[in-house]
């Protein structure tokens, strides 16, 4: 059976890590900036929700990082495969174009800090592996769409992804580094 939410559920702790993990860039000390695009159309396209820029050396580099909140702790990460099953559009986990994806859980104030690219890689050479599972969203009581992802264990995908950064406590840190 899918879990169902509304979508102002989801739209509340949905905001909360892309909250944190403002929180979080703006600690570092190499941030210049960090702007919340979530609600830009051009950057909704490439599933991006911030824009981090930073200083390294003389030059600025400017960053792309997608959001995932998560209110469970079942010690698995829910990566989204199809955002809307009756369209068959893909899921931002697959689609985004953004260099990392910062997954926060709620429950332990924690968050994963992964390279995109490379956990895509392997999230699709790996799919079989991974149950596949599905949410429903409910809009104002009149829409409603199913979104289908797979369960993968945080060990194994850390153990298996190159890169994947851990931070415990993040909206405590007031410093931190990025891998």
């Amino acid at each position: 059976m899918a879990k169902s939410y509304t979508f102002e559920e989801k739209n509340d702790f949905s905001k909360k890590g892309i909250d944190i993990a403002c929180k979080y860039l703006r600690s570092l000390k190499k941030t210049i900036d960090v702007k919340n695009v979530e609600d830009d159309p051009a950057y909704q396209k490439k599933d991006i929700d911030l824009v981090w820029v930073y200083k390294k050396g003389e030059d600025k580099i400017m960053i792309f990082v997608e959001v995932k909140t998560d209110n469970y702790a079942t010690g698995n990460f829910w990566l989204e495969t199809l955002s809307n099953e009756a369209l068959g559009t893909m899921g931002c986990f697959v689609k985004s174009k953004a260099k990392y994806l910062f997954y926060y859980f709620t429950k332990s104030d924690s968050m994963y800090i992964m390279p995109l690219k490379r956990a895509v890689h392997w999230f699709k050479d790996n799919l079989n592996r991974f149950r596949e599972s599905k949410t429903t969203t409910n809009v104002n009581g009149n829409y409603k769409h199913t979104t289908v992802g797979r369960l993968v264990p945080i060990e194994i995908m850390v153990e298996e992804v190159e890169g994947i950064k851990l931070v415990k406590e993040v909206s405590k840190k007031v410093n931190g580094k990025l891998p």
